[in-house]
């Protein structure tokens, strides 16, 4: 019998896999893609995937330039956030204080700029790796960090 972690991981390949698939050979956009995956699979006792959500997200070495969006707040089940190297700008919005889940959080080589929001670490009780350097923050390091693990 398989575990969830295990399903979890099965499933990110899975859907990694042909998210690659349909982007090179269909005219569905990722998110299509994603939902039609999604609605096609179904869990354990016929249940579909209703009760799982994103558990990883993770770029690196993108040549973009972007913001995260408050909206990363509403992936609450968020095990890993890897955005290493992908030339994200501004600050961290502070919905990411939603993201209790977390116990990675990878922000390194990017241009934030302004002080580290460490309100936003206070919910993250399952934290164990921070990794932001190589931005354009200013300021002291926040108390905050201080009562992470």
């Amino acid at each position: 019998m398989r575990s969830a972690s295990n399903i979890d991981l099965h499933f990110l390949i899975t859907l990694i896999y042909l998210l690659l698939l349909f982007s090179v050979c269909s005219a569905y956009s990722d998110l299509d893609v994603l939902l039609k995956l999604k609605s096609s699979m179904i869990g354990p006792n016929g249940s579909g995937l209703k009760g799982l959500g994103v558990i990883v997200f993770s770029l690196s070495s993108l040549h973009l330039l972007w913001a995260i969006l408050p909206e990363i707040g509403l992936l609450n089940k968020l095990v890993n956030l890897t955005l290493s190297n992908v030339n994200l700008t501004g600050t961290l919005p502070l919905e990411m204080a939603n993201l209790t889940s977390l116990k990675v959080f990878n922000i390194s080589n990017n241009v934030f700029k302004g002080n580290f929001p460490g309100q936003i670490v206070l919910g993250m009780t399952e934290l164990e790796t921070l990794d932001a350097y190589d931005n354009n923050f200013t300021g002291p390091l926040p108390v905050e960090i201080a009562s992470l693990k």
